[in-house]
């Protein structure tokens, strides 16, 4: 675990190790640490069998519950496998909490205010950076992972991750695993990874891009760029007057409210429109030099660019279609 810039904000840090001490052995010794950027170690505390030793706290223990009080800064409760530091300042900007030298199974960090670098676990994670620009990235496992109020920076790494960017601008991305990812308030970046992700922007005028996999990817309220990327995706654009591409792959786009503009080129593969409607003002783009051509195939209207290559817009008609529906190829 690492926290960067901790600050004199209030904080509070759960952690729990894949391995315990043996609390009724009391020739066994544990220490837990900080590391400083400089290399060197402060011994927090001591477990021996049931004692708690400290050199400059106080310790008290009862029923498998120890609280350690750090001077002058807070304290530190720990329930069971659990510890929990509150107000922690370090006089470096860095420092590593590590148990028995063994890295943490799981964490949950709760961050309540300044601009924090968050790192997980190769276990399963809870990080939320709640006020401040936090820059957080859960490492291995599923992850929950919030940015809340600020401009932030989040990373899902492994896993199937929740992420949530909250108020302010966000940039955030879900990497590898099944994420789901919302943007919250705001004008936000909201990206999956090479799995199969489900995105949200959320209010906002927001980039969404699928990325790799089969995605969902969800514009929101807001004027939005909502893009598929590879594989097979549903793509909407929500309330707003959105962009909305499916990219590479077999894919289905809706615009939802608002006037939007479905785009498509000679690359694209095979994409469905469901709610196109020419009276709301959505409209189709393509690429400049893309040839196509247009025919009526039952309820539906098609745009053929060749090569298996198709948008088709259901349930629309296209006699009924006005002058400068379709544009950008020339």
């Amino acid at each position: 675990m690492t926290i960067l810039n901790p600050g004199n904000a209030a904080r509070r840090i759960d952690f729990r190790y894949d391995l315990f001490p043996n609390l009724t052995d009391r020739a066994a010794r544990y220490d837990a640490l900080i590391q400083y950027r400089d290399g060197s170690f402060e011994n927090l505390f001591e477990i021996r069998g049931s004692n708690l030793l400290s050199a400059d706290g106080v310790v008290t223990s009862f029923r498998h519950t120890y609280e350690y009080v750090f001077t002058g800064s807070g304290g530190s409760n720990t329930y069971e496998d659990f510890y929990s530091f509150t107000d922690f300042t370090a006089p470096a900007d860095r420092f590593l909490a590590a148990y028995a030298q063994k890295d943490p199974l799981a964490l949950t960090i709760l961050v309540l205010s300044g601009a924090d670098s968050l790192n997980g676990s190769n276990g399963s994670d809870y990080i939320w950076g709640l006020a401040g620009d936090d820059s957080i990235q859960g490492g291995f496992g599923d992850d929950t992972l919030g940015g809340d109020e600020g401009r932030d920076w989040v990373r899902g790494g492994q896993g199937a991750d929740f992420i949530h960017g909250g108020a302010a601008f966000d940039d955030l991305h879900g990497n590898e695993g099944n994420d789901t990812v919302s943007g919250g308030d705001d004008d936000d970046w909201v990206v999956g990874g090479k799995d199969q992700d489900s995105l949200s922007g959320d209010a906002g005028a927001d980039i969404v891009y699928g990325n790799l996999g089969d995605d969902t990817c969800d514009g929101g309220q807001g004027d939005d760029i909502v893009r598929g990327g590879q594989g097979n995706d549903v793509v909407s654009g929500g309330l707003g007057a959105d962009f909305v591409a499916g990219d590479l792959g077999a894919d289905t786009l809706s615009g939802g409210a608002g006037a939007d503009i479905f785009h498509t080129h000679a690359a694209a593969g095979l994409d469905r429109v469901l709610d196109f409607s020419a009276a709301e003002g959505d409209r189709v783009n393509l690429l400049p030099g893309t040839a196509y051509t247009l025919s009526q195939q039952g309820a539906d209207t098609v745009i053929d660019m060749g090569g298996g290559n198709q948008m088709i817009l259901v349930n629309v008609s296209l006699a009924s279609l006005p002058d400068g529906w379709i544009f950008g190829a020339v």
